[in-house]
């Protein structure tokens, strides 16, 4: 549903609370939502990124930064052009809306588990992604959510809903919340900002900063200087990528 007023609200369920046709189980929480006007968005926007430090990361600096991070560690390994053309592949592949291979995910995995580790560059992007994942929803939930009923606390305790001197949700009551239920809330909440638009880095739970196609996490790593044995083909590093897909 897309709001086209900021006063009107949309009531959320958890999914797995909900029945087969999409309404609420009996006794299910319910977090009334609203949408919110440019300007407010924009202030939303400007206190995740700005106190928090979790302002977008864009899918080009990611691959920007992992190329400068692979050509400066894996400098001299003989599969620096298949790690870079693989690195340059998956941008257009996000623009293209397909998958890697499993050989070439798995590939990106492990360089950006090296990459965590020894290029700060790109760890600062990864650090502020994981950020805005986490913050993203607690923001937007305490700006837009209008109220709530049937919440519970972990202890099954009722939470009441109250706003503070800021007119937001008040602290006292987000702190109450079970945390996957303000999450997913929270998510619903940010996603009503957009809709219709682009997403703005939508968080979603349990997710990394990329899709497992460019993901910044990954299997153990590895050493610096050292880059997994990769499998398959050689590809051409001749690309640059392209694209601004966001993360």
């Amino acid at each position: 549903m897309i709001l086209t007023s900021t006063t009107e609200t949309v009531p959320f369920t958890p999914p797995w609370l909900c029945n087969a046709d999409g309404t609420p189980q009996e006794g299910a929480p319910v977090f009334h939502l609203r949408a919110a006007g440019v300007i407010e968005r924009g202030l939303m926007e400007a206190e995740i990124s700005g106190p928090y430090r979790a302002g977008r990361v864009l899918g080009f600096e990611l691959r920007q930064a992992q190329m400068a991070g692979v050509q400066a560690l894996l400098a001299d390994d003989p599969d620096l052009d298949r790690v870079l053309g693989v690195i340059a592949e998956a941008g257009e592949a996000e623009l293209e809306g397909r998958k890697l291979s499993d050989d070439d995910a798995q590939l990106l995995k492990d360089v950006a588990a090296v990459l965590v580790d020894h290029w700060p560059e790109y760890r600062d992007l990864v650090a502020r992604a994981e950020r805005r994942r986490e913050i993203a929803p607690i923001v937007a939930l305490r700006r837009f959510c209008t109220g709530w009923k049937n919440v519970t606390d972990d202890q099954r305790q009722p939470v009441p809903f109250a706003k503070g001197l800021d007119g937001f949700v008040a602290e006292k009551a987000m702190a109450r919340l079970s945390q996957f239920e303000m999450l997913m809330a929270g998510n619903r909440a940010y996603s009503l900002q957009y809709a219709g638009t682009e997403s703005g880095n939508l968080p979603r739970p349990g997710s990394s900063a990329k899709d497992p196609q460019t993901s910044p996490s990954g299997s153990t790593p590895k050493a610096a200087g050292k880059s997994a044995k990769p499998a398959g083909k050689k590809t051409r590093a001749s690309r640059s990528p392209r694209g601004s897909g966001q993360s």
